[in-house]
This record gives structure tokens, sequence and C-alpha cells, in this order.
């Protein structure tokens, strides 16, 4: 097949025919006219590019230009002289004009000229910006990304008007390209950042990428570590908070979360609130995020392996309560604790799965049916019942979705130890998964950096200090100190 266009139009036009096939694709519009002393064909797909937006900038002004003789080459004259478009580019293969064309732009092919138009006026019916969906705050901005990649490019520069914000775009996809962007802050974040991200990407080898998840599991470090290597956002202020610590975020178009990398595990226990709120407050809430945390993951374990071969370590008034609870109860403690977390993981996952008019009716028949009546009938114990609800909500605590999910499935897992083992066997699965933890790596950068290996830092990992404090920029930037305003207020007058 032909790899450029020539200066025929029709070869060029049996040429589009080949790669598009108009005769099956209904919703491509052909629109040949006469212009410039020469014949032109107009491509676009209907509904992608704005049919008021065509006649305006390409149709009307080339067939009613009354100027100068064109000269040179015929393309070339027309952009300059007649189409008014602001986003336009000459385009020599056919294959990439096809590929623009299908994303929402327009075509266009003159007789006598090697060379293709390439406008954008994409007008295609889009999410506009809204509210963030999973990472709702009480202080702070509610924008959110949307599935258009220009749109959220926008929300970035809008927030972070700076010229060392750089988006460099690409491609990823075998097959069906889809276009990204890697968005940083040059000066701070470090070129190696850079390379290694553009190397993971264009290794990546599959058809299609259709969203920022699968693009996270092509490029993770580790596809069998147990906590994410990566932080999925929504909001774009905590891009920006990402950006000015020297990391870079990845933008996929059709996907309405950013993906930042590389990050530690101090990221992940992080929110909005705490930088928005007073210091205080943002310890407060770090602290308790910890505490949930370690009752996801922990408490039912614990719970079992000290009532099934420890008991002496517990109360006596508890003991014997414990005891008599379950006099009536048929199963044993081991079995019931897999029972009910592996009830509560699949009540979290209905509520999420289930119509948005149905919530409120499976909460209601969760709360009544599966925990009043269930203690009722005799057939789970109560105070086991609290201690798997205590864990769930530490779970809920945690900011981020992919970390919570973790440490249910490893709640599981040490629920199966504990009770085949004991708190040696807690103790012993602990110890390996805290091993594995320090032993990963998230785009190269140590997992529990800086605190392992030790590295200077910002106070804002566990605790949060005052804002007058964070003098250091993030420790994975080349940029270490933070540049503090000289005291003097900057005025901006507007005309009236």
């Amino acid at each position: 097949m032909q790899t450029r266009f020539s200066k025929s139009l029709q070869k060029n036009q049996e040429l589009m025919e080949q790669l598009i096939q108009p005769d099956k694709n209904n919703d491509l519009i052909i629109r040949p006219f006469f212009a410039l002393g020469q014949k032109c064909t107009l491509y676009y797909i209907d509904g992608m590019a704005s049919g008021e937006h065509v006649a305006q900038h390409i149709i009307r002004p080339m067939l009613e230009y009354a100027g100068e003789e064109p000269s040179g080459d015929l393309a070339q004259f027309a952009l300059e002289h007649c189409i008014t478009a602001p986003e336009i580019m000459l385009e020599k293969e056919p294959e990439a004009a096809m590929i623009q064309m299908l994303r929402g732009q327009c075509l266009v092919l003159l007789d006598s000229s090697a060379n293709g138009i390439v406008i954008d006026l994409r007008g295609y019916a889009r999410r506009t910006v809204g509210q963030p969906i999973n990472e709702k705050v009480i202080v702070g901005p509610h924008e959110a990304f949307n599935e258009t990649l220009r749109d959220n490019l926008t929300l970035l520069h809008k927030k972070l008007p700076s010229k060392n914000l750089m988006c460099t775009m690409l491609e990823v996809g075998t097959e069906i390209g889809s276009q990204m962007a890697i968005c940083y802050l040059e000066g701070a974040c470090p070129e190696r950042t850079i390379r290694e991200l553009e190397k993971r990407i264009n290794r990546a080898a599959l058809d299609t990428v259709p969203s920022v998840g699968i693009l996270q599991q092509l490029i993770e470090d580790d596809p069998f570590a147990p906590l994410p290597q990566a932080v999925l956002t929504e909001r774009p202020d905590r891009v920006i908070s990402f950006l000015l610590e020297g990391q870079a975020a990845l933008i996929l178009d059709g996907s309405p979360r950013a993906l930042v990398m590389p990050i530690n595990l101090w990221h992940l226990f992080h929110a909005p609130d705490d930088t928005n709120m007073r210091w205080q407050y943002g310890c407060a809430m770090r602290f308790l995020r910890m505490f949930g945390a370690a009752a996801a993951l922990l408490l039912p374990a614990l719970f079992v392996s000290l009532y099934t071969f420890h008991p002496t370590l517990l109360p006596m008034t508890l003991l014997t309560n414990i005891m008599q609870s379950r006099t009536v109860v048929p199963i044993s403690m081991y079995g019931e604790a897999i029972l009910l977390l592996c009830i509560f993981d699949l009540i979290n996952e209905s509520g999420i799965r289930a119509p948005e008019l149905m919530t409120s009716s499976l909460g209601l028949v969760s709360t009544l049916i599966l925990g009043t009546a269930a203690v009722e009938a005799k057939l789970v114990s109560p105070l086991l019942l609290i201690v798997v609800a205590l864990s769930g909500l530490g779970s809920f605590a945690l900011p981020d979705y992919s970390l919570a999910f973790s440490f249910r499935m490893a709640q599981l897992l040490f629920v199966l130890v504990g009770g085949i083992t004991g708190l040696g066997g807690v103790c012993l699965l602990l110890l390996l998964f805290l091993c594995w933890v320090g032993s990963m790596e998230s785009l190269g950068a140590p997992y529990l950096a800086p605190t392992s290996p030790q590295r200077m830092h910002n106070p804002d990992l566990l605790r949060r200090a005052p804002l007058f404090r964070l003098r250091l920029r993030g420790y994975l930037s080349d940029v270490f100190h933070v540049k503090r305003a000289s005291g003097r207020m900057r005025r901006f007058e507007t005309r009236k």
C-alpha cells in the first residue's frame, strides 16, 4: 500500500477508501468541493467534528477566497491564506492522517498537492468538569478530571500556571493507539524519572490501552507485590502537589484519573484534607488512618489466635463472656471469622455494584438480616461480629481504594494463619510482609523511603508539621529547597 500521499487527488481518494472503507463506515462524511482552482475533498467523522465549525473555518474560507494567485504547494498555501482554524498541520502519511481523523479531526486533500491538511475542529459530546466521586473533601477545591485529555491538561495549567510545567504527548498501544501525556515540573522532576517512564510505556506491548488502570499494570515494577506502586487520583489539586514534590503524572485520554509515579507507602495514607486543614487536624486524621490500617490488617487475626491458642492472655471476665456467648454457636471461632469476613466483603462488593436506587435497601437488608438476625438466631457471636465490623471500618478509613483492598485481602490471610498457628504465625507472617514491602520499589525508588533508606525530607510523612516548617521539596526532587517569598506582595491591576 502507498505510504505517502501523491499529487493526484484521485489516487489519494482511492487510498483513503482502502483505509477507511466508506461503503461500510456510514458515519464518515466525504465532502468534495472546488476551491483555489483545484478539486478538493474533505473527510471527517459525523459527530466527532463540529459541522458548524467545519463550514465556518474550512469550506467557506476556501470557497470565498479571492486573494492572490495560489503559488507553491497548494496545501501549504491553503494553510497560510484560507483555513482559519487555530490548530492545523500538514500530513504526508495516509495512515497517520486516518488515525487523526478517527480521533475527531478533519482531513482535506487537494489536487496537485502531496500533503494532506489535518484540522482540529473536534466537537463531540463530553462530560463537563464535575466533583470528585471517590476523593471528596470538606475543605478544598471540588474539581475532578473527566474523560477528555485536553480538559484534564487544561485543569493542570489553570491550577499551576508555570512555564516549567511540561506535558509530553505520547501514544500507547500497538494496534489501536491511545493518546496520553506525561506531566512533570521541569527542574523539580529528575530526568531519569521521565526517561524510565518513556521506556516502560514504549515497552508496553498490548494491542490497546483503554484505561489508566491497565496502563498501571503494564509499567509497575512488580506485578506480584502486595501493595499498589502508584497513586490513582481524580483530583487535579492532588496531582499538582505531587508535581511540586518532583514526581510525574500520566494522564490517558478516555480515563478520568491520573497515575502518579514514583510514590512511597506514606503517600497512600495522605488525603487532600490533611494540607487544607490546620496541621493539628491533619496529624490527628493521619494517626486515625494508621490505627484503622492496623485494625483492618490484624484485629480479626489477633482475636481468633488469642481465643484459640492463648486464652490465658485475655482478661478472665472477657474470656468468660466470649465462652458463654459461644456455647450456642455451632461454628468454631476460626470458621466463623472467615465466614464473617467473606460476608462483609460480599456486602461491600454488592454495595459498589448495585444500582444507586438499591443501595439504601441493600444496607438495610445487610444490617437487619445478616447482622441482628444472625446474632438472634445464634449463628454468630456478637463480639466477633463487632471485631469484624471494626476491621471493616478501619479499611474504609484508608483514602486509597487499592490500599484498602490489598489490606482486606491480607486480612483474610492473617486470619487463616492465626487460626492455625496462633500469635507466633501472625508475627512471622507480619515480619515477612514487612520485609516484602521493604524490598518493593516504585519506578526504581525505594518504597519505604525516605525512612528506609534514611534520607533528608520534610516532616510530612506520618505526621503533618506546620507549613512554615516544610522547607524542603520531596526527596525525589532535584531541587531540594523550596523558594520562600521575599515578603513583598505582588499587585495585579485589571483594566476597566
